[in-house]
């Protein structure tokens, strides 16, 4: 069985023969934070079940036209970091957001939101909308390249957390109360032009996996499950079911606690859930979230991050070891739960847990499928 045959009879729901090893975002001639990640990458690239990343020209908030939109760099008191203002100029009014960035590597942070007021909304909306022409040819040039290694999966983004970004986590929080209708008629008009993206891919033969980030912004704690009905279900569903109808799977990134909607996700129809953190980071062990979904939906994930940061390296191999053995016979990908270039500057330990990962993931799960 070929990789990519792998991968996809573990999306449609039909018998692999072993569970699927997924380094997070590792692809062929890769550009690398660090040289330190180089014998990760090619580990990763020689050995694993490949899932790259890939799309066509989208912009969710301001299509093919778009406002005016400037962006400016100014320094801050810290060699290490600069500010982006960006201005956007709506039909009614300006926007302005802020974006603190590392000039050294380091993740960067929003200082201020591009929607402060709910008047803002309003000038989201004020935009006339006209989409990209559908052009996949970024997304059909990362198929050839994964070839029968694994597969390119077409990325989409979302209603609901297209929203969330340019807001914030506590104004979208408050807002859910105060301002819902007005939040909803802004992701239903992101949710339309989501699907129709969508569409306009699977009229173009794409029928392969499609996938999104963004839910995790909108579960227990920092929003409640009615919230996730209302603002993630009710957007999603549609897109779903749209690529279900069109013969695609569909992948979903969702950190968190999946106690509270972990059938959720199986209900509206996701094919792979990514990455099913284990406790402390979740509230639900492997065995467990296979007890309550079973193999109508495939898992994938449960290796964190933190641990391939910090555990000693026997540790790390059981493991992998112990993880793959409890989807043994499953619908399960084993993945860590975020890239493997999380830190600009690696550690040895980072760096030999990933080797191990990759290393001894391979072989255990290519034992399973020799039958030990």
């Amino acid at each position: 069985m070929t990789n990519r045959e792998r991968l996809m009879r573990i999306y449609r729901g039909e018998a692999s023969d072993r569970p699927a090893v997924v380094l997070w975002s590792a692809r062929p001639g890769q550009d690398l934070l660090h040289p330190a990640y180089a014998p990760v990458r090619d580990a990763a690239v020689a050995q694993t079940d490949l899932v790259l990343s890939a799309g066509a020209p989208f912009d969710l908030l301001w299509g093919a036209d778009g406002p005016r939109i400037t962006t400016d760099e100014h320094p801050t008191d810290s060699p290490e970091w600069v500010d982006r203002v960006t201005t956007v100029e709506t039909p009614a009014g300006r926007l302005r957001s802020v974006f603190r960035a590392s000039t050294c590597g380091k993740p960067g942070y929003r200082v201020e939101h591009l929607v402060k007021k709910p008047a803002d909304l309003d000038r989201l909306l004020s935009v006339p909308y006209r989409p990209h022409p559908f052009d996949a040819s970024r997304y059909r040039a990362a198929d050839r390249l994964v070839g029968d290694r694994g597969i390119a999966r077409f990325g989409l983004d979302h209603a609901m957390y297209g929203l969330q970004r340019q807001i914030g986590s506590e104004n979208f929080a408050l807002w859910s109360i105060d301002h819902r209708d007005a939040l909803h008629a802004v992701m239903a008009a992101y949710g339309r032009r989501i699907l129709d993206h969508a569409k306009a891919a699977l009229a173009d033969g794409i029928r392969g996996a499609f996938g999104w980030v963004g839910p995790e912004l909108c579960i227990p704690p920092l929003m409640s499950v009615a919230d996730f009905d209302d603002f993630v279900t009710r957007h999603d569903r549609p897109v779903i079911d749209a690529i279900h109808e069109g013969g695609g799977r569909v992948w979903v990134h969702c950190h968190g606690r999946m106690g509270p909607v972990l059938e959720r996700f199986r209900d509206m129809g996701v094919d792979v859930l990514n990455p099913l953190e284990p406790p402390p980071m979740g509230d639900v062990t492997l065995p467990e979230a296979f007890d309550r979904v079973g193999d109508s939906m495939a898992l994938e994930g449960n290796i964190e991050t933190h641990d391939l940061m910090t555990l000693p390296a026997d540790r790390m191999r059981q493991l992998v070891i112990d993880t793959l053995e409890c989807g043994r016979g499953r619908r399960f990908i084993l993945c860590p739960s975020s890239g493997y270039m999380e830190d600009p500057d690696p550690s040895p330990r980072y760096i030999e847990n990933e080797l191990i990962f990759v290393n001894e993931g391979v072989r255990r799960a290519e034992a399973m499928a020799a039958g030990t």
